[in-house]
């Protein structure tokens, strides 16, 4: 097991923070718009035939779903996948040197990511037509842009069960049953697959039915909309999201080590606290935060709000360190690792939690 320290070139914590977190803004308002400029110009490309069939407006939603699904295929679910899910196995086999292992890694999370989006989206495209790979990427007529925008949707929206479904593997349940019973990546697979059957399971049973609303047998439709409605839907998501990463992001186990101390039972805690928390706090927000836009559906602003809780979570656990805790070091033991007490050094956070 190989052994590096990771060396701050700010000593303080808030200094590294704000410099992490101006850093991260400036790349992303320069990143994003060449991300998208250089999707939309492939994609279009692709699908020019059925883009000039098609109106203005379908047009418009085609693309941005393609762009969207780029990134969420090629950097959110691998980011979870990787980081979180595998404790950046490989990260770095080549150097421990910033920013040259951060970059082959970066084009390793863009390789995963096509492959899981071929993988996955194209074997179900064999038999289910809005997934066809040729009709999503090359839609010929009006209806096929149609019908490619629908597949786009669903398909993108695979990222949000694995936000969901996957992430509580690591935060709540700290990778049992697998955590410590085989060396890395055995480990991570283990994790991965078995997640990954929860992932499966969320995604059909809540994201195919809130946009393929129209599914029959007959004349009798078969499908309902969670919770009644997609905004509904999403605002407890985000809540769900805001209550399990908050054992790992700062809460260090807590609330859920109140009720039990060892796994799987601190992990059952922890989801029957995410899920009751987060149905009441959707419900039980829309009131307070309706009047902000009573243009908009109140839902709408319940979720909005959930995303910038956990944005900010993320920023302040993973920039701030959780300031003003703080941290008992930056050494920890191999392939990736580096904080020893943070969510993306998953293995050394697990290990501090066995012991």
């Amino acid at each position: 097991m190989s052994e590096f320290v990771v060396k701050r070139v700010f000593k303080g914590q808030l200094a590294t923070g704000l410099a992490a977190l101006i850093l991260c803004f400036v790349l992303s308002c320069i990143f994003w718009p060449i991300w998208s400029m250089f999707f939309k110009a492939i994609f279009a490309s692709l699908a020019a035939q059925g883009l000039a069939e098609a109106d203005p407006k379908l047009q418009s939603q085609l693309l941005q779903a393609m762009i969207e699904g780029s990134f969420f295929w090629m950097v959110i679910n691998p980011w979870i996948w990787q980081t979180l899910v595998m404790g950046n196995y490989g990260k770095n086999i080549f150097t421990t040197k910033q920013p040259q292992a951060g970059i082959w890694y970066t084009l390793v999370a863009w390789a995963v990511g096509l492959i899981a989006f071929f993988v996955i989206i194209g074997f179900l495209g064999i038999w289910w037509k809005p997934f066809n790979l040729g009709l999503m990427f090359m839609p010929k007529t009006a209806e096929e842009v149609q019908l490619a925008y629908e597949g786009w949707e669903v398909a993108n929206f695979f990222a949000l069960p694995v936000i969901m479904a996957q992430i509580p593997f690591v935060s709540l349940f700290q990778k049992w049953p697998f955590a410590g019973t085989s060396k890395q990546p055995t480990e991570g697979w283990g994790v991965f697959f078995f997640s990954t059957l929860a992932v499966v399971l969320v995604w059909m049973a809540t994201i195919m039915p809130s946009f393929w609303t129209n599914l029959s047998l007959g004349h009798e439709v078969i499908v309902d909309k969670p919770m009644g409605g997609w905004t509904t839907w999403v605002a407890f998501c985000e809540w769900f999201i805001v209550l399990f990463l908050v054992p790992a992001e700062g809460g260090e186990g807590y609330p859920m080590k109140i009720f039990a101390k060892k796994q799987p039972w601190m992990g059952i805690a922890g989801l029957v606290i995410a899920i009751v928390g987060g149905l009441i706090l959707a419900k039980g927000l829309r009131g307070v935060l309706a009047p902000i836009n009573p243009a908009l559906p109140p839902d709408a602003i319940v979720a909005s709000i959930g995303l910038s809780v956990v944005v900010c979570i993320l920023i302040w656990h993973h920039l701030f360190d959780d300031l003003p805790h703080r941290r008992d070091g930056t050494q920890c033991g191999s392939q990736g690792f580096s904080q020893s007490r943070d969510l993306v050094s998953t293995g050394c956070w697990l290990r501090h939690s066995l012991d």
